[in-house]
C-alpha cells in the first residue's frame, strides 16, 4: 500500500507475478489489532512460493489480447547448505485498443475516439531467500500506462497522456525461539514509491512527480507458558520520512510517523469456548492516536461446527494526497481532515460435515464515522476536496461453501447481500446489493487436462452521479496441462467467455460516469523447466 494514496496495487501495477504466489489467505473484518493503520474492512494476505517449489530454472511466454505479451524468467532452488533461494524478472507490453466516450462526442474532440492511447508496460524483479531464522524479501515494480479517457479535465485524445508509477521494498526478517513457551520475530523494512504524469491542458504540457518513501521495525513475540492462554504481544514502530509531490504549482513536502504497541490473548476457557482479546495502541502525532480493541468469542458444541461472535475497530488516518495536495485548481487542501474509524460486528457460522468440504456464513454489520470522500466544490467549479462525512452503515449476510474430492477436482460457491448506505440513509455508490460466485475446477483424460470454470455475478449499482448501472453475470475457462510435452507446461485462458457487455463506474475525475470494460479475451501462455 502506498504511503501517498493508500491505493493497493493488484494488476500490472502490483509487485508479483501470479506464477510465484502460493496463495492468497483473506480474512474479513477490521484488522486493527494486529496491522494498525488501513486495515479497515478485511486483511488480504499474499503467500509466495519458496525457492524449492520450482527447484530449477523457468522460463515462461505469454500472449494475450490487443497485442499483450509478457516474458518472465525463474529461479528457485533449495541449496545443499539448507539454503531456500527464489529470483524472478519479468517485462510485459501491450499495445491496447481503440475507445469511443460519447461524453466526448463532438467534431471538437475527434467525435469521442481516441486511438493508440492505452499502451502499457510493466517490469517486475523478485527475490526471496532464507537461511536458518533469517529471511530476505524484496520486490520492485515499475508500470507506465497510457490515460485514454482524459483525467482531470486533461485535453482529450492528445499526447503524451500518461501515468508512471514504481514501487518496492525490502524486509529483513528474524524467527527464534527465545525458550520453550516464547517465540520471536524481528523484522526491518524499508520501501518507496515513485510516481511521474504528464498529460495537455488547455493546449500546454503539465507534468508531475511524487515520491514517498518509509521504513520501520517490529519487534513480535509468542507466549505460551501460561496455562490455557496464548499471549502474541509486540512494539512497532514506522516512518513516512518523505511524503513529497513536485507539481507545476510548486512543492508539497510532508512526512509522519507511527509508534504502535499490541498485545492479543487467545484463551481457550474449555473445549467448548474460547475468548480472543486484543487491543493495539498507535500514536503518530498530529491528532492521529488511536486506540483499536477486539472482542471475539468461539463456541464449538462438537468437533466439526463453530460459532464465533466478534467485535472490533479499525482506522485509517488520511493519507497525505487527500489532506495536503493541491494544484489549485482540481484540488484543495483540507488540513482539518480527520481520521476515520470503523465499528464492526460479525456472526459466523462454520461448519465441516467431513473433511473435504466446509460450509459458512456471516452476518456482518460495519458502521464508519467520518468517512473520508471527495466533494465536489462549486468555487472553483468542478474542483475536490477530501471531507469527513457522517456515519455510513453497511449490513448485509453471506454464505459460502466449498468441496474438494481431490487436488484436481474442487467446488467452491458464494453469495453475499449487502445494503450501504450514507449520512442520509441513501444507498451509496458503488456498493452492489448482491454478489455470487460459482468456480468449478477438474481434471479430465487422467488428469492430462485441468480445467477451470467461473461465474461471478454482480448486481446492479449506482455510479458517482446517481445513475443506475445494471447487474451483469461473466464466465471464464481456463485450461491446463503439463503432459504434452517433458518439463513444459501450457495454459489458457477465455475471459468473459459469452462476450457479456457491461460497465463499471468511473472516478470521479473523469468526466465519463462509468467504463465499459472488455468483451471476450483471451489469453495463453507457455512455460519451461528447465531440469
Amino acid at each position: 500500500m502506498t504511503i501517498l494514496y493508500n491505493s493497493s496495487y493488484l494488476a500490472n501495477d502490483g509487485l508479483l507475478d501470479t506464477e510465484l504466489i502460493d496463495r492468497v489467505e483473506y480474512v474479513s473484518g477490521p484488522g486493527g489489532v494486529t496491522y494498525g493503520n488501513g486495515a479497515f474492512y478485511g486483511i488480504i494476505n499474499v503467500i509466495t512460493k519458496k525457492g524449492s517449489d520450482f527447484n530449477s530454472a523457468q522460463v515462461a511466454i505469454d500472449g494475450a489480447s490487443y497485442q499483450s505479451y509478457k516474458k518472465r524468467i525463474t529461479y528457485g532452488n533449495k541449496l545443499e547448505n539448507g539454503a531456500d533461494v527464489l529470483i524472478s524478472a519479468s517485462d510485459y507490453q501491450s499495445h491496447g485498443q481503440n475507445f469511443f466516450f460519447k461524453e466526448f462526442d463532438s467534431p471538437a474532440t475527434n467525435f469521442g475516439m481516441v486511438n493508440n492511447l492505452d499502451q502499457e508496460k510493466n517490469r517486475r524483479l523478485f527475490f526471496k531467500g532464507s537461511y536458518q531464522q533469517w529471511s530476505l524479501e524484496t520486490a520492485y515494480v515499475t508500470r507506465k500506462k497510457d490515460d485514454p479517457a482524459a483525467s482531470y479535465g486533461a485535453d482529450f485524445n492528445t499526447s503524451p497522456s500518461f501515468m508512471q508509477d514504481g514501487s518496492g521494498y525490502t524486509t529483513l526478517r528474524y524467527e527464534g525461539d527465545i525458550s520453550d513457551t516464547l517465540k520471536s520475530a524481528i523484522k526491518t523494512y524499508y520501501g518507496q514509491y515513485n510516481y511521474r504524469a504528464a498529460a495537455i491542458y488547455g493546449g500546454q504540457l503539465l507534468k508531475e512527480k511524487d515520491t514517498g518513501r518509509w521504513w520501520g521495525t517490529e519487534a513480535k513475540f509468542v507466549y505460551s507458558g501460561l496455562d490455557k492462554h496464548q499471549l502474541v504481544y509486540g512494539l512497532e514502530y514506522r516512518s513516512d520520512y518523505q511524503q513529497d509531490f513536485y507539481l507545476y504549482t510548486g512543492k508539497i513536502k510532508n512526512s509522519a510517523y507511527m509508534a504502535s504497541a499490541y498485545l492479543q490473548d487467545e484463551y481457550r476457557w474449555s473445549n467448548l469456548w474460547t475468548f480472543n482479546l486484543g487491543m493495539r495502541g498507535d500514536y503518530g502525532g498530529n491528532n492521529t492516536s488511536s486506540i483499536s480493541p477486539r472482542l471475539a468469542a468461539i463456541y464449538s458444541p462438537i468437533d466439526v461446527l463453530d460459532i464465533k461472535a466478534s467485535y472490533s475497530t479499525a482506522f485509517r488516518r488520511p493519507n497525505v494526497y487527500e489532506k495536503y495536495y493541491t494544484d489549485y485548481a482540481t484540488q484543495l487542501t483540507n488540513p482539518n481532515l480527520k481520521q476515520e474509524v470503523v465499528y464492526a460486528s460479525e456472526l459466523v457460522v462454520e461448519y465441516r460435515p467431513d473433511k473435504t468440504s466446509k460450509l459458512m456464513s456471516s452476518l456482518f454489520d460495519y458502521t464508519t464515522k467520518n468517512l473520508i470522500e471527495a466533494d465536489i466544490l462549486s468555487s472553483p467549479a468542478g474542483a475536490t476536496q477530501y471531507v469527513n462525512e457522517a456515519d455510513h452503515q453497511t449490513k448485509g449476510v453471506d454464505i459460502e461453501y466449498d468441496k474438494q474430492w481431490s487436488i484436481f477436482s474442487r467446488l467452491r460457491a458464494s453469495y453475499a447481500w449487502q445494503y450501504a448506505t450514507g449520512e442520509a440513509g441513501n444507498w451509496i455508490a458503488n456498493s452492489p446489493k448482491n454478489l455470487a460466485k460459482l468456480n468449478v475446477s477438474h481434471g479430465f483424460f487422467n488428469q492430462y487436462l485441468q480445467s477451470g470454470f467461473e461465474v461471478q455475478y454482480v448486481g446492479r449499482r449506482l455510479s458517482n452521479a446517481g445513475n443506475q448501472l445494471g447487474g451483469y453475470s461473466i464466465a471464464n475457462l481456463t485450461l491446463y496441462s503439463d503432459s504434452l510435452m517433458k518439463n513444459t507446461s501450457i495454459s489458457t485462458s477465455i475471459k468473459n467467455l459469452f462476450d457479456r457487455h457491461y460497465s463499471t463506474p468511473a472516478p470521479t475525475f473523469y468526466r465519463p460516469d462509468s467504463f465499459s470494460q472488455d468483451g471476450r479475451t483471451f489469453w495463453l501462455q507457455l512455460s519451461h523447466d528447465f531440469k
